[in-house]
Formats: structure tokens, C-alpha cells, sequence
């Protein structure tokens, strides 16, 4: 389902337990802090979904993911996709404890709902190229790493400092998804006008 900002806490806490090594108390300290990184990033467009289980008439989360727009906003990869037909996924994290248990699989289709109703064509990721389990339950829904060669999608990655070296020595693969045909525009000329071409005007690399 869609996070609602009660839901932030929990999320916040999780993202810190799965991807930072803070201690139970360190995570308290920076936990109001991710809150209102969430909240920031909410009023920009994203929306945060999350999986939960019932105890007893309560929930709690067990796995989330984050889907925005303004990641595209500035890159070529951006300015080669019509507006609103693009979606990046981000803070793609499942409880330890409930890993292998299908919580993944629930969010990338959690995921593909919500971009269809949204309209979306393609969907984006990231994914640190050591993390074997969580590129084969992507590759398994479907996504594709696409060329890093190609320019448009080297500089996407450069944009959000995920290319090879830039955090702590790691690198990360790019994957999409096409829920739709994908229409790509012609490359914008000296009056900053684009075209739409059709699947034809560009090729994702498969």
C-alpha cells in the first residue's frame, strides 16, 4: 500500500536498520531526521510504499521502496521521455528478518500497480552490482540492466553519484522495466523544441 505520513517513523527506522551500521540508540538519534527527509521528499512528488503484516489489530512494516520523478529533472535521460512517463525507484529495503518470504516480490508488484495507474511506460533502478540476491529478485520481476555505455544512461547515473568509485569504491548496475511501449523524444534541437519519435526514435539496450 502508499506509506501516509504515520507510516514515516517505521519506514524511517527500517531504511536506517538495513542500510546504514548504527546501534539501536544511534538510529533513535538520526531517526527524526530521515523522518523529515521523507516529509521533504513526499511534498516533491514521491511516494513511498510499503509492506506490512497485522499483529493482533496492529501493523508494522516489513519492507519499503520509494517511487519519484525528480531524479529524471535536469538529465538527458529526462529530457528524452515525456513528462510523468518515467519512474525511479529508490530505498528499496526489506527487514532482515523477513527477507526470503516474498516481501520484495509484494513491492516491486505494489510498484507496477501504482505505475500503471499512474501511466507510467518504464521504471528505473539501481542496484549495487555486489548484491546478487536483490539483482536476481529484480532480473525475476522482469527488469533489465540496460547499457551503461550509452551516454544517456552513464549520465543519469553520474547525476545521482552511483557511478563506479564515487560511493566508498562501489558501483552500481542501472535496470528498467517497460510496463508500456516506451516513447522516446528526438534530441533537443537549438530552440528546445522535441518530438515525439516512437519506440523506433530510440532503442533500450537489452
Amino acid at each position: 500500500r502508499v506509506a501516509t505520513p504515520k507510516d514515516d517513523f517505521e519506514v524511517a527506522n527500517l531504511r536506517l536498520s538495513v542500510f546504514s551500521d548504527f546501534s539501536v540508540d544511534q538510529r533513535g538519534q538520526f531517526c527524526a531526521r530521515s523522518c523529515e527527509a521523507i516529509a521533504n521528499r513526499r511534498k516533491r512528488g514521491a511516494i513511498c510504499v510499503v509492506a506490512t503484516k497485522d499483529h493482533g489489530g496492529t501493523s508494522s512494516v516489513h519492507g519499503t521502496a520509494e517511487c519519484s520523478f525528480h531524479e529524471f529533472r535536469g538529465t538527458q535521460l529526462g529530457q528524452r521521455r515525456p513528462n510523468s512517463s518515467i519512474l525511479y525507484v529508490t530505498e528499496f529495503a526489506v527487514h532482515p528478518a523477513m527477507r526470503r518470504q516474498g516481501i520484495g516480490s509484494m513491492l516491486l508488484g505494489s510498484i507496477d500497480d501504482l505505475s500503471f495507474r499512474l501511466g507510467i511506460e518504464t521504471i528505473y533502478l539501481h542496484v549495487d552490482v555486489c548484491n546478487s540476491s536483490a539483482i536476481a529478485l529484480y532480473q525475476k520481476c522482469g527488469y533489465q540492466m540496460v547499457d551503461a555505455k550509452e551516454p544517456i544512461f552513464e549520465e543519469f547515473t553520474k547525476s545521482l553519484n552511483l557511478h563506479p568509485g564515487a560511493t566508498k569504491g562501489r558501483s552500481h548496475h542501472l535496470l528498467f522495466k517497460d510496463l508500456r511501449p516506451s516513447t522516446w523524444l528526438q534530441p533537443r534541437t537549438n530552440l528546445g523544441e522535441s518530438q515525439v519519435v516512437g519506440t523506433l526514435g530510440f532503442e533500450i539496450p537489452a
